[in-house]
């Protein structure tokens, strides 16, 4: 596990919270993507770094992380909320398996 590396998904992780903020789609795809890609380079890492720097910046990386889930969950909680919605609207009411015609 090397520093850049680290830094490589730090700077993937904050892009993706900056196309999550700005609600772009198109940018939360590549930014997903990117993230993944740099992410499997640390993949395999055996063991936390001895470097007090690198290990500062892992912990980072992983609070920055932890701040990108935060936003998924609130975008997918209120995704359910507008398509509750819109099925309410349209007269259909939520049962077990889907929704169900009023």
């Amino acid at each position: 596990m090397s520093a850049p590396e680290i830094a490589a998904v730090l700077a993937r992780q904050q892009e993706l919270i900056a196309a999550l903020d700005a609600q772009d789609t198109d940018r939360i795809v590549l930014a997903t993507e990117a993230l993944a890609a740099a992410t499997s380079e640390l993949r395999g890492a055996d063991h936390w770094p001895d470097d007090p720097d690198i290990a500062d910046q892992l912990s980072e990386t992983l609070q920055t992380n932890e701040a990108a889930a935060v936003r998924i969950n609130l975008f997918r909680f209120w995704n359910r909320q507008r398509i509750d919605h819109l099925q309410e609207l349209r007269g259909e009411r939520l049962r077990r398996n889907g929704y169900n015609s009023i």
